[in-house]
């Protein structure tokens, strides 16, 4: 599944997305490692999509992706995942100009793609499952539902 992107990062590389793997303890689906390969990261052209069961918000976007070695660091993948202390399997992928993120849920073996509402997080520090909200079954189900802005 191809996305495009403007403002990327510079290409990457199996043996970093490997360390990648490593230093946050994590074996990354096929389809975010082909993207990382073939994208690593960037600003898409279509970055709308719904966010079932958040009513308050039913529509999110994806401001930014991020990369292996991005800049500036606040788009790096590693440390933007090393600057929280989330649950073991949740990656933060991209980011939607808000203070939110879109992530990956790898826990139980599942490949979901969610969006972390984090307001509560920024006020008390506290981790709180009910602030995730399924977006997508699959990374490539989720680059499928992206739209552009509708005028």
């Amino acid at each position: 599944m191809s996305i495009e992107l403007k403002e990327g990062n510079e290409p990457t590389s199996g043996q970093a997305i490997a360390e990648l793997e490593n230093a946050l303890s994590i074996a990354l689906p096929e389809a975010y490692r082909s993207f990382l390969l073939n994208a690593n990261g960037g600003r898409p052209l279509r970055p709308v999509f719904p966010i079932a069961g958040m009513h308050s918000n039913p529509i999110g976007h994806v401001n930014f992706f991020f990369g292996i070695g991005a800049s500036p660091e606040s788009y790096d993948l590693q440390k933007t995942n090393e600057f929280y202390a989330l649950p073991k399997g949740i990656v933060l992928i991209a980011e939607n100009g808000m203070g939110d993120y879109i992530c990956l849920d790898l826990r139980n073996g599942k490949e979901h793609v969610v969006f972390w509402d984090h307001r509560h997080f920024w006020g008390t520090g506290e981790w709180r499952e009910k602030d995730l909200y399924l977006i997508a079954r699959s990374f490539g189900e989720f680059l499928a539902s992206l739209r552009p802005w509708s005028s």
